[in-house]
This record gives C-alpha cells, structure tokens and sequence, in this order.
C-alpha cells in the first residue's frame, strides 16, 4: 500500500473515499459556482459574476446546475440553450 510522502499514513484506495457533498463547476478554466447536496437536488452558489442570478437555486442534478452556469457564464437565453 502506497503512502502519503508527508508521513501522514497510508492513502485510501479511491473506491473506499466518499462521494463528494459538492462539486466545483467550471467554464473555460474559471471556477463559476459549487453545487452542494440539498434535499431536492444539487444547491447552486455563485463565485463568478457571471452566474449571480444562480446563487441559490436549486436544480435536480449537478449536469443541470452545470447547463444553467454555461447559459449564464455565455449569456445566453433559455431559447438558445
């Protein structure tokens, strides 16, 4: 089993860690919002100006809060997206 070079011990095997509570969502290598778990979906909060109108909201998925972010992030219509 591998270790940490820091001496903190040996690592977990990716499969044991847990799934994460949130995601970082980002457009063009900018961060534009975390998405974290709420009771109906995914929870939106904004980092980019871009995506203020978001802050918030809460959407089914995080592929979803991820499409709304790019709509935002572009600045375009729900018509064009």
């Amino acid at each position: 089993m591998s270790s940490d070079p820091h001496g903190a011990g040996p690592r977990r095997p990716a499969a044991t860690l847990p799934d994460p509570a949130g995601y970082v969502i980002e457009i063009d290598d900018e961060a534009v919002g975390l998405v974290t778990t709420h009771p109906q979906g995914m929870a939106f909060h904004a980092v980019h100006t871009r995506a203020q109108a978001l802050d918030g909201q809460v959407f089914a998925d995080a592929a979803a809060a991820r499409s709304a972010a790019e709509s935002a992030f572009y600045g375009w219509s729900a018509q064009q997206a």
